[in-house]
């Protein structure tokens, strides 16, 4: 009985060696060579709950083989993996928490060749309890004009990211809000019962918010106000309905109004959050309530939208 006692303890140190924070980081470090570096200060991950506890995390993929450049950083993480999920081929992060990360990223691989490496939607998931005092500078070199928007104050609680549908993490908080651009501001939450919600942007234009300023058209100067109201009906479809204002900030009163109401599938949305972004645009367009002129311009501006993520 000693004896086994014994070699179990061996046997848990052993393996939680080989989780420790300095070994992990030692054979990540190898096997990633010219792909991607990192450093944590961490004891690992912590058996038996698959707790990780890390300070001061550093993360940077240098683009050196043609690829994207990443480059983020964090004063504190902490998360636990969902120890009876991975028997189901899934990898879940629960009660993440996050504090002070920022994140410049340098997007040089058109996202449309990014589809095919995606997870499927709901195998890898971050279950995020708290996200505060963070921010994202982007740049995506591969539109002309060369895209960029900073993305400051994020903050989210209990929100759900999903690996292989990002934009959903829009509808699926509990709470969140961040600044975009120069004058930008999103808000974003959910009932208590998670099944309804709101999203509410203003303050900036459709250029600044998804490159779309490539499409030469005054329509993408304006400043957009959104309010959304949506209804979860069901894990894989929601329903939105809602007022789409468009301003023209040199013309001070001018504005038009227009409602909207489209349900979407997120089995269409397996895309990289710019693509579902702008498929979402698309979306919104082909069902917001114009005549004339304008509806015959959005649909147009859809119809591009749709041919540029490579729809028949």
């Amino acid at each position: 009985m000693p004896s086994s006692i014994t070699f179990l303890l061996f046997a848990y140190l052993g393996l939680q060696f080989l989780l420790s924070g300095p070994f992990i980081q030692f054979v990540v470090n190898i096997f990633s060579y010219r792909l991607f570096k990192f450093r944590w200060l961490t004891p690992g991950i912590l058996l038996p709950g698959l707790w990780v506890w890390a300070k001061h995390f550093i993360v940077h993929f240098p683009g050196e083989l043609g690829t994207d450049i990443v480059h983020a950083k964090g004063s504190l993480i902490h998360f636990r993996i969902s120890f009876t999920k991975l028997f189901k081929g899934k990898l879940i992060f629960k009660g993440v928490n996050v504090r002070s990360f920022h994140m410049d990223y340098t997007n040089r691989v058109d996202s449309r060749k990014k589809i095919d490496y995606l997870p499927k939607r709901g195998r890898i998931q971050f279950r995020l309890e708290k996200v505060a005092h963070s921010s994202i500078d982007i740049e995506d070199r591969t539109l002309t004009p060369i895209f960029t928007i900073q993305i400051r104050d994020i903050r989210v609680e209990n929100g759900l990211l999903d690996a292989g549908s990002p934009l959903e993490i829009l509808f699926r908080s509990r709470l969140g809000s961040c600044r975009l651009g120069r004058e930008g501001l999103l808000r974003t939450g959910t009932l208590r019962s998670g099944d309804r919600g709101y999203l509410n942007l203003s303050g900036i234009t459709w250029g600044e918010l998804a490159g779309l300023e490539i499409i030469p058209l005054p329509l993408f100067k304006k400043q957009v106000h959104l309010t959304v109201e949506f209804r979860h009906i069901d894990e894989n479809h929601t329903d939105f309905e809602g007022t789409l204002v468009h301003t023209n900030p040199e013309e001070e009163g001018e504005s038009e109004t227009y409602p909207f109401r489209f349900g979407v599938d997120w089995n269409e949305f397996n895309l990289p959050f710019d693509l579902a972004l702008r498929k979402l645009i698309m979306e919104l367009f082909l069902q917001t309530k114009l005549e004339g002129l304008m509806a015959r311009t959005l649909q147009t501006i859809a119809k591009g939208i749709r041919l540029f993520l490579g729809r028949d």
